[in-house]
C-alpha cells in the first residue's frame, strides 16, 4: 500500500470511529422528543364522597380539575420530563393527543368547597389523585380516583429498613427521618410513629382505619403540645438505636448524633442519650424493627388509636383512625406486591428492587414532595441521608 493510500486509510478509520462513538454517545442521552400520534382519555372520578354520583354516567365525574400528564422517558431539558396539563370537561373528562408509547405519571387535582358547620359557613379541600399509566395503544382510557388530600406538612422523607452491605445479617441502623415541608413551625409533641400490619386486609379500603402492630409515640399533648418543635424544612431522624452502628460492622451507619430514639420500656434494651419516641404497648416486647422486603410506617397525630382484632396467632393489632393519620410510607422489593396499607393512605409502593443487605434507602424525591402515591413520591437512595437530602 502507498503512502497516500495508507493515509486516506487511516483518515477513513478515524472518521468512522468518530462517528460510532459519537452514536453510541446519543443512544445514551435521554430522548428529548416525543414523537408519536397515540390519545390518551382520562377520566376523572371523585372517590371522597364529596361529588354526585351521576348515574347516567355511573360515577361521580370531578369536572374542571387539572390533570397533569408527564412522561418517564422524554424530556425537554435535563431533569425536565415532558409535561402537558389540561382541565376536564363536566363529565370529568380530558384528553390528550400526540403522545409517544411509554410510560407516563397522572396527576389531578382540584379544590372543592365544602360547608364546615350549621351555619353554612364554606371551606376549601383537596381531592387529589394520582396514577402510573403505560400508553401501549394508539388509543388508550383509563380512569383516575380523586380522594381527599391530609392536610399535614410533617412527613416522612425516608425510610432506611434494608441494613447495610455486611455477612453477619446486622440491621439495627434502621431509621426513620420526618420533614417539616411548610414555612410554619409545627409540633412532634404526642405524633404517634406505627408499624403496619404484614398482612393483606380485603376490607382495608372501606374501613375507616389503618391496623398496626407497633404504636411509639414521642412525648407531649397530642394536637396542642408545644414542647418539642420541627422547625421549617427541619429533618428529624429517629433512629432504632441511636448510636455508631459502624463500631460493629463498617459499613453500617453512624446514629450517634440521631434527634430520636425508638425506646421499648417493656423490653431489655439499652436506653441511649438520644429523646425517646417510645412503645405504648405493653404487650409488645419488640424494639421498632421494619421488615426488610415488604412493610409500610405510618405517622399520626396521637390523639386516638384503640385494640382492633387479635390475628390466628395470638397477636394483638391495632386501629389508628384515618382522620388522625398524617402520613403513611409502603414500600416493598417487588414493586407489584399485594399492597398491605390502604389507597386511602398511600396509593403506591416505594423501593422496587431494593434487596436486604444493600444499604439503600427509600427517599423522597423532593424534601417534602407528597402526593400520597409512593410509586410516585419515592426514589431508591444508594447511599441513605439521616438528616438531609439527596443532592438532585
Amino acid at each position: 500500500m502507498s503512502k497516500h493510500n495508507r493515509l486516506v486509510f487511516v483518515l477513513a478509520f478515524l472518521t468512522s470511529t468518530i462517528s460510532l462513538i459519537q452514536m453510541n454517545g446519543c443512544i445514551r442521552k435521554e430522548p428529548t422528543q416525543v414523537d408519536g400520534s397515540n390519545v390518551l382519555k382520562i377520566v376523572v372520578a371523585d372517590h371522597s364522597g364529596l361529588s354526585m354520583v351521576n348515574q347516567s354516567l355511573g360515577y361521580a365525574p370531578v369536572s374542571d380539575a387539572r390533570v397533569t400528564l408527564q412522561s418517564k422517558y422524554y424530556y425537554q431539558a435535563p431533569d425536565q420530563p415532558v409535561t402537558v396539563s389540561a382541565v376536564a370537561d363536566s363529565n370529568g373528562v380530558v384528553k390528550f393527543g400526540n403522545l409517544a408509547l411509554g410510560e407516563y405519571t397522572v396527576s389531578v387535582k382540584k379544590e372543592m368547597p365544602v360547608v364546615v358547620s350549621e351555619s353554612g359557613a364554606l371551606d376549601t379541600v383537596t381531592v387529589q389523585g394520582n396514577q402510573l399509566l403505560n400508553i401501549m395503544n394508539v388509543q388508550t382510557i383509563d380512569t383516575v380516583k380523586t380522594e381527599l388530600v391530609r392536610a399535614s406538612d410533617i412527613v416522612i422523607n425516608e425510610i432506611y429498613y434494608c441494613g447495610p452491605k455486611n455477612s453477619t445479617r446486622y440491621y439495627y441502623d434502621q431509621f426513620v427521618e420526618l420533614y417539616n415541608s411548610g414555612d410554619s413551625t409545627r409540633y412532634l409533641d404526642g405524633l404517634i410513629v406505627c408499624k403496619g400490619i404484614e398482612k393483606y386486609k380485603p376490607n382495608m379500603d372501606s374501613v375507616d382505619y389503618v391496623q398496626v402492630l407497633y404504636i411509639y409515640q414521642f412525648p407531649g399533648v397530642p394536637k396542642t403540645g408545644r414542647d418539642y418543635p420541627i422547625f421549617p424544612h427541619q429533618f428529624v431522624v429517629i433512629a432504632q438505636d441511636a448510636i455508631d452502628h459502624s463500631q460493629f460492622v463498617n459499613t453500617a451507619l453512624d446514629l450517634s448524633n440521631a434527634d430520636w430514639e425508638f425506646y421499648n420500656p417493656y423490653y431489655s434494651e439499652i436506653d441511649n442519650p438520644a429523646p425517646n419516641v417510645t412503645n405504648v404497648i405493653p404487650d409488645n416486647s419488640l424494639d421498632f424493627t421494619m421488615s426488610m422486603k415488604h412493610g409500610d410506617v405510618i405517622l399520626a397525630d396521637g390523639k386516638e388509636f384503640y385494640p382492633g382484632e387479635v390475628n390466628e396467632y395470638g397477636m394483638q393489632y391495632y386501629h389508628v383512625p384515618l382522620k388522625t393519620v398524617l402520613d403513611g410510607v409502603e414500600y416493598s422489593i417487588n414493586p407489584n406486591s399485594q399492597k398491605l396499607l390502604t389507597m386511602h393512605v398511600d396509593a403506591g409502593l416505594a423501593g422496587g428492587g431494593i434487596n436486604r443487605y444493600s444499604g439503600k434507602s427509600v427517599e423522597r424525591r423532593r424534601p417534602g414532595f407528597d402526593t400520597n402515591n409512593s410509586s410516585l413520591d419515592f426514589i431508591v437512595s444508594d447511599h441513605p441521608t439521616p438528616g438531609y437530602s439527596h443532592e438532585y
